[in-house]
């Protein structure tokens, strides 16, 4: 734990929600490093809470309240909401091999202190949505909602011939957030890839709390083009 509390975001963690959220955030890293980590674990672990907890502090000084839902109340002998939600991002984020992943769920993490419109039960089904989801999924989430700059492709892929390995991994991926309702293709059904129309895609439902509550909009450009000229 004592790679949690030292420097800025040791500082971070102390006061970044006053007493509840500190206790909770504390509790819940001295638990989970109290476990046997490996030293890659440890470090995704120790990331994802010092940078959410960070990301706390900072909107808290820029004027943000925290959800005041009894979010953080310890409910004796069970734990807070708060303490099972960040243990459930900390240990996704722990066996997390797609290290790139690690920034948006320390948004997530940060983002449901705020948002009192997520309840822990939501808040469980956007982390296990988050971990299934590959980082090039994600981008394809951004993608989506940026497509305009882009000028993907208005037609599906049916009657072509060849795809190349790039191309077909890419279509998958958009199928596979398709049959997960994170996107729609402009209301047309979708059966496989070839059915993927890029310039009709639209984040929606669940989709779009992933998209927010992480905050794919910052996902850097350099990582959604080559995704974008694919699907031209």
């Amino acid at each position: 734990m004592s790679f949690l509390l030292a420097g800025p975001g040791g500082a971070a963690l102390a006061g970044a929600a006053g007493a509840s959220l500190s206790l909770a955030l504390r509790r819940i890293g001295v638990e989970i490093t109290g476990r046997l980590l490996g030293p890659r674990e440890e470090a995704r672990v120790g990331y994802v809470l010092v940078q959410g907890a960070a990301e706390i502090l900072e909107r808290m000084e820029q004027g943000e309240t925290l959800r005041e839902d009894g979010f953080f109340d310890a409910r004796r002998p069970e734990r807070s909401d708060a303490e099972e939600v960040a243990e459930c991002v900390l240990l996704k984020s722990q066996r997390e091999p797609e290290e790139q992943k690690l920034p948006y769920m320390a948004h997530l993490l940060a983002n449901l202190a705020f948002d009192s419109s997520i309840g822990v039960q939501m808040a469980h089904q956007i982390t296990k949505a988050a971990e299934q989801l590959t980082y090039r999924q994600l981008c394809v989430l951004k993608l989506a909602a940026v497509k305009e700059r882009f000028g993907l492709r208005d037609t599906d892929y049916r009657g072509q011939e060849s795809f190349s390995k790039q191309l077909y991994q890419v279509l998958y991926e958009c199928v596979d957030l398709y049959n997960k309702s994170y996107i729609n293709l402009g209301g047309e059904v979708a059966f496989g890839p070839t059915d993927v129309k890029p310039g009709s895609m639209v984040v929606q439902g669940l989709g779009v709390d992933i998209s927010n509550l992480m905050r794919l909009r910052n996902i850097p450009v350099k990582d959604i083009a080559p995704i974008a000229a694919m699907l031209k």
